[in-house]
């Protein structure tokens, strides 16, 4: 499949491909670990959602009062269906295009499972065009991509066959500062902000001791992970990032 190709079913038939419709996200709430930045005292923030979908996002956000909400996207179905849903949307063919086209900017920018797709020669770029055009200053840019050191991170790389490549905390360090990103933060990193402690000693013991594990038998194998890199085994990494 070529390149162009593998374009055009992005922009067209991505959802329909991969059992997606307008009322899989009808329950849809924001994660909790984006609660904190999306406060009842924040409703006048300027916010865009890079590759919004079907509209999930701006959805929520709209029931909860915001104001301010902006989304793009390449897919001709997610800007009907966000459409059809009173949202404010465009639809884009690269974001690089829209940042230097428009003159917005926005306090905070979300990019939710989107970087993976973009080719690997246009990621940073892409995000050196977030900071520079669309963020505000003091704004926070807000990625989340999926993990390639989770249990399924091999699963998440080909069970979305317009995947790219997936990102490690190091890699994924390496591409915000690239992009000139200078705080670069992971959200809730072992995924236990929200449990009751009980629950989070359990979980942060249990990966304790798959981190010994690992440690154990990289000596054994004579392997390595980076020193300089978290290792972080949720889902997906979440940043908050300036």
């Amino acid at each position: 499949m070529t390149d162009q190709l593998n374009d055009d079913i992005k922009k067209s038939a991505y959802f329909s491909n991969r059992n997606v419709t307008g009322t899989s996200y009808s329950d849809y709430t924001l994660p909790r670990y984006l609660n904190p930045y999306f406060t009842d005292s924040d409703k006048n923030l300027d916010i865009l959602d890079i590759g919004c979908g079907l509209g999930q996002t701006l959805s929520f956000l709209k029931k909860k009062g915001f104001n301010s909400l902006y989304g793009i996207d390449i897919n001709d179905e997610s800007i009907s269906i966000c459409k059809q849903n009173g949202l404010s949307v465009e639809k884009i063919n690269d974001t690089r295009e829209f940042a230097k086209q428009t003159s917005r900017k926005f306090d905070r920018i979300i990019m939710s499972h989107v970087l993976e797709h973009i080719r690997k020669e246009d990621m940073i770029d892409t995000l050196i065009h977030i900071k520079k055009y669309l963020l505000k200053e003091g704004g926070t840019f807000l990625l989340m991509v999926p993990n390639a050191q989770s249990y399924t991170g091999s699963y998440w790389r080909y069970e979305d066959f317009t995947h790219n490549i997936l990102f490690t905390a190091g890699s994924c360090i390496y591409v915000l500062r690239s992009a000139g990103f200078s705080e670069i933060e992971f959200i809730d990193p072992d995924g236990t902000k929200h449990m009751n402690p009980i629950k989070r000693l359990l979980i942060k013991t249990l990966i304790g001791y798959h981190r010994l594990k690992e440690n154990i038998w990289n000596k054994i194998l004579q392997t390595s992970f980076h020193e300089g890199s978290p290792r972080i085994y949720t889902f997906e990494l979440k940043v908050a990032a300036k």
